[in-house]
């Protein structure tokens, strides 16, 4: 066992409000460290604020570490299991639940957690690898034999809890003075700060129809056995993953059937199908498979292409920092949009137009297009949920599907994969084969990214009428060959380079899947190529 630079101790400064707080260094490569690491006298560092994206990461990591120590405090004989995020908050449940309601365990939790942060106990990051074996956690052994063996294995630990790091915690437990316990069924939520009103917590909003989603993944996971890392490599290793591919494509053409067939009765009341998610979930191929879907049922579909209605790029607004806001909605040309969609449904016939990406100018009146009596109308971008992107439009009359990656992985007990983070690497293996991008190219503009999922997206989630996952748990493996040299190649100077560490250290736990297996009809051959529908995914 190798400790990272960490002194013990706690860090000598105020810490009772977060406001404005320095939560870690970023060093000149990108990475970033602990308060409590010691950093070579010629390194320049820049502060990371506790607000900030990354610092209210460190903080979470820090928080689930406590939070798993106040469960071996309080409830020796269960195990913390760290689900999916809920607004503002992860879904936590017990293994090996205790008999007692869900109020009795989160009030016996919330004294225990708060006399973990009075006590300021210190969390290091330590590192493992097969040279050091002894005192290595459970959860790390399985890790760990699965690794290659060369990178060594990332942890923040505290006292015997120990997470897998994909970035520094929180010094010591003192910093943790903003949390939340929340029970929620037989589970209990832990909430936390949010970047709108840090440090304080937003107001407990119910993000129902998410969380059923959420949970009808989280049960098919457990039928498939492959909650964590190392149940995904178990499956791997039986058979090269060929079980894998065939349930987890089964199960989402179920889903997909799902929602044929609530289109199937809402019809003809609901012929506007419109489609929205955040940055690599798959719309474009979901919008062509569900009008396969429909075709075979008997429909027609056709697809609208709402880029085609951007404003030209003289009257685009602009962003804070002076440049083309492509992402807002009034760079699209809404008033024309919802004329044609009208006119659409009474029957008449439209010429749509033609965005010209290189001029930055609309070509108007350029391709006529109707809709027959059985026809369905697809709508698809990332204002899909939003009834401003169709004024006149009545709201009944269209069907609002939200598509995104809602990965369920956990990378050990207490250490879930973002759904970011796998939609990253999506974007990243096709950045890269599509597009000619780098790496490290895709890494520094998602930030940017997901600053316009919150704003344009992740709002209207909960008006959608239906919902599907695209992601699929065989995914990872498959990704890992075009992932890992990609990574590999990002500069130790670069800002990404902390990002692309993190990922490495994950994928080199994954066993690999041959993309051989994965269907040319499946979501993820709009990211890896020789997809079905490549025409139209271009």
């Amino acid at each position: 066992m190798l400790k990272l630079y960490n002194h013990g101790g706690t860090v000598n400064q105020e810490k009772s409000t977060l406001i404005g707080r320095t939560i870690a260094y970023r060093l000149s490569n990108g990475r970033i460290v602990s308060l409590s690491d010691r950093i070579p006298d010629d390194e320049k560092v820049e502060e990371v604020p506790a607000a900030t994206g990354e610092g209210r990461e460190i903080y979470r990591r820090g928080l689930i570490l406590a939070l798993d120590q106040a469960v071996r405090r309080k409830f020796p004989d269960s195990r913390l299991w760290v689900e999916h995020s809920i607004s503002l908050g992860y879904r936590c449940r017990l293994l090996n639940r205790p008999d007692m309601t869900s109020d009795e365990i989160v009030e016996r939790l919330t004294c225990e957690l708060r006399r973990i942060v009075e006590e300021a106990l210190p969390i290091e990051t330590v590192k493992y690898d097969l040279h050091h074996h002894r005192d290595i956690p459970e959860e790390f052994r399985e890790l760990m034999a699965w690794s290659s063996g060369t990178r060594g294995i990332r942890g923040n630990r505290l006292l015997d809890s120990c997470a897998f790091a994909m970035g520094p915690a929180v010094p010591d437990t003192s910093w943790l003075t903003n949390w939340e316990l929340k029970p929620l069924e037989r589970d209990f939520v832990l909430r936390f700060p949010g970047s709108a009103s840090w440090p304080q917590i937003d107001l407990w909003v119910p993000r129902t129809k998410l969380n059923r989603e959420f949970d009808l993944e989280e049960k098919h996971i457990a039928r498939m056995g492959v909650q964590n890392i190392d149940q995904l490599n178990r499956r791997i290793e039986e058979d090269g993953g060929r079980q894998l591919v065939i349930m987890s494509h089964f199960y989402q053409t179920y889903r997909m059937v799902q929602i044929v067939q609530q289109l199937k009765d809402e019809f003809p009341a609901r012929r506007i199908i419109t489609i929205a998610g955040p940055s690599s979930s798959g719309k474009t191929t979901f919008a062509r498979l569900l009008r396969t879907y429909l075709v075979a049922r008997g429909f027609g579909a056709k697809l609208i292409n709402v880029d085609n209605y951007f404003r030209n790029r003289s009257e685009t607004p602009l962003d804070r920092a002076g440049k083309p806001d492509f992402e807002c909605l009034e760079a699209i040309d809404t008033e024309m949009f919802g004329e044609h969609l009208g006119m659409l449904l009474q029957g008449a016939e439209i010429s749509t137009p033609v965005f010209d990406f290189h001029s930055g100018r609309r070509k108007d009146d350029h391709i006529p297009m109707s809709m027959g009596p059985m026809d369905f109308l697809i709508v698809e971008g990332i204002h899909g949920l939003n009834d401003a992107l169709t004024p006149g439009i009545d709201p009944g009359r269209k069907f609002r599907v939200y598509a995104s990656a809602l990965t369920q992985l956990n990378i050990d007990r207490i250490t879930r994969m973002s759904t970011s983070d796998s939609r990253l690497i999506r974007r990243m293996v096709r950045d890269s084969t599509q597009r000619g991008y780098s790496a490290e190219e895709t890494i520094l503009v998602w930030a940017s990214v997901k600053r316009g999922e919150r704003r344009n997206i992740f709002p209207f989630q909960e008006d959608a009428d239906a919902m599907f996952n695209s992601s699929l748990p065989y995914e990872l493996p498959v990704l890992k060959k075009y992932a890992e040299p990609l990574l590999s190649k990002v500069p130790y100077s670069s800002p990404a380079y902390h990002k692309a560490v993190k990922l490495l250290d994950v994928l080199d736990c994954v066993r690999p899947i041959d993309e051989a297996l994965v269907p040319i009809t499946s979501l993820l051959r709009e990211f890896i190529g020789n997809s079905i529908f490549s025409e139209s995914v271009k």
